[in-house]
């Protein structure tokens, strides 16, 4: 069994402004170690599927970025879109230039900028997704255990058991209100976090069945470094409509099992999510240079200089060459509000 990662690199990642630039997106930035998200989410797979085996579709004006944190993925097999068309387009992209690649390859289809820990009990449930992929010919999700009632998470409904552990699924629901997500965390509904694994001519079936316009957009199309693969690539994304994989095929397929997750995941939406592997006895989660002084349950970055702070609860401060943010740990979500702010102001542009 050979496994062939698509990650999914292509996101802005505005709630992690200022630190999260168009030039610099949440992907590439050091959150959780010395690395990219990106180059972390490679570094995880590893001895599974080696980064020379990935496939990563960005935005274009990103890809030299990408291909400068991620050195050990093969230059051709960055791809940048030239317009961003969501998830269905480019996993189907994807999926027709691994098909073809033999009877024992699968691919495994990743967000580029999640938390996921302990590595090798991902790394477990990937290969044993992987497997029952080959072996029911299905699309496996990995679906992340509910423990809370999230609104901003779409959730799998899990049906009859399917192998040892694996499930049919019965339903997607799509984000829910308050209430309705408490019932689903009751009833035993998984998030989905956007995890796939499929062999890429399973895939292709079910696009040809349910996505039509994508799978004819798709024939002939060159690998890239082919002769005319760039207009190629033009063309395809001027054709295809805009469409998550989820409304294009996961919510129509009877050919869709779930596979729970057996390791911790968080999709870091926001600065608070930092807050969740607390660095000091205080609570605190320090990136950076940092002086605290009577400082507690706080998340702090300092991408350049010195942060210092005194006396202060549950804040989120990020410091960088241009701007500093404060806000209460619990309006990190409304960092997105300024990012508006900043793009309806003639001179905002430059910050962001």
């Amino acid at each position: 069994m050979r496994l062939y990662p698509v990650i999914l690199a292509g996101g802005r990642g505005e709630r992690f402004w200022p630190l999260s630039r168009r030039a610099r997106p949440k992907q590439l930035l050091p959150l959780l170690s010395e690395r990219s998200m990106l180059a972390d989410t490679l570094a995880r797979l590893d001895p599974l599927a080696p980064a020379s085996s990935a496939w990563i579709l960005t935005a274009r004006d990103l890809a030299p970025a990408v291909r400068a944190s991620v050195p050990g993925v093969p230059e051709l097999q960055v791809v940048g879109e030239p317009t961003g068309k969501n998830t269905a387009p480019a996993i189907a992209l994807a999926s027709w230039w691994l098909h073809g690649s033999g009877a024992d390859a699968v691919a495994v289809v990743l967000p580029s900028d999640h938390r996921i820990e302990p590595a090798d009990a991902f790394r477990k449930d990937l290969e044993e997704a992987a497997q029952t992929a080959l072996e029911r010919n299905a699309i496996v999700v990995i679906g992340i255990p509910a423990n809370r009632p999230e609104t901003g998470y779409g959730y799998i409904e899990a049906g009859e058991p399917v192998g040892s552990r694996a499930r049919r699924v019965a339903a997607f629901r799509e984000k829910p209100d308050r209430e309705t997500a408490a019932r689903y965390v009751a009833s035993g509904h998984l998030w989905n976090a956007g995890m796939f694994v499929f062999t890429p001519e399973v895939m292709l079936k079910e696009i040809r069945a349910h996505a039509p316009e994508i799978a004819s957009a798709l024939e002939g199309m060159p690998a890239p470094g082919e002769p005319g693969s760039e207009q190629a690539l033009e063309r395809y994304y001027a054709a295809v409509p805009s469409i998550s994989i989820d409304y294009a095929v996961m919510e129509r397929t009877r050919n869709a099992l779930v596979l729970p997750a057996r390791f911790g995941w968080d999709d870091l939406g926001s600065w608070a999510a930092l807050g969740g592997d607390a660095q000091d006895a205080a609570g605190n989660t320090v990136r950076g240079r940092a002086l605290l002084e009577d400082v507690s349950g706080s998340v702090v970055f300092a991408d350049e200089g010195l942060v210092a702070a005194v006396g202060v609860r549950d804040l989120v401060i990020v410091r960088t060459g241009d701007v500093t943010l404060v806000c209460p740990r619990e309006r990190a979500q409304d960092v997105r509000a300024l990012v508006e702010r900043l793009r309806r102001e003639a001179d905002g542009s430059a910050l962001l």
